[in-house]
């Protein structure tokens, strides 16, 4: 299944950021990221594959807007690491025709939410790109903040581009 497989490079590749980084450089408030740091983005990741993931083992509905923001993954480099080694654990025994339904809310005064049908494999696709975004803003930051740490030719380039700039170079 790509979308098993892609998620666990994407994982993968996160992993091996935060053990380019140290601890200053994780969790370090950048202004070219309004004051945000790569930590952040990085506990913003693996939480929305963390609801996935418990939304799969739990009969609840499927939210992405009712999540907690855990203040460890984002200083912490080890417990997002562990965090994702968890989801890649879950990856490795999915049921890929699973069904779920999604609760999503655009009522800007009160929570009035509506569920949608999805399913694992649609969820997996949503968590791939929104990954891949954070990562592209990773990566802006990490070239102009932190220049010595190398990253995958790959990282935070969406699918549908590394094809596009193959095609590019084959011709």
């Amino acid at each position: 299944m790509q979308t098993v497989s892609v998620s666990k490079i994407i994982i993968n590749q996160l992993i091996d950021l935060c053990a380019k980084l140290s601890a200053k450089q994780y969790s370090a408030s950048l202004q070219l990221l309004m004051n945000n740091s790569i930590g952040k983005h990085i506990r913003h990741i693996v939480e929305f594959y963390d609801i996935l993931k418990d939304s799969c083992n739990a009969d609840s509905g499927l939210s992405y807007d009712t999540r907690e923001h855990c203040s460890r993954t984002e200083t912490e480099k080890k417990v997002a690491v562990k965090r994702f080694k968890d989801v890649l654990n879950w990856l490795n025994d999915i049921d890929e025709n699973l069904v779920l339904k999604l609760n999503v809310s655009y009522d800007k005064v009160a929570n009035k939410g509506f569920d949608i049908d999805t399913s694992l494999q649609r969820e997996l696709v949503y968590n791939i790109e929104h990954a891949i975004h954070h990562m592209a803003i990773i990566r802006i930051a990490i070239e102009q903040e932190f220049p010595d740490i190398k990253l995958d030719k790959h990282f935070g380039v969406a699918y549908s581009t590394i094809r596009f700039r193959d095609d590019l170079c084959a011709h």
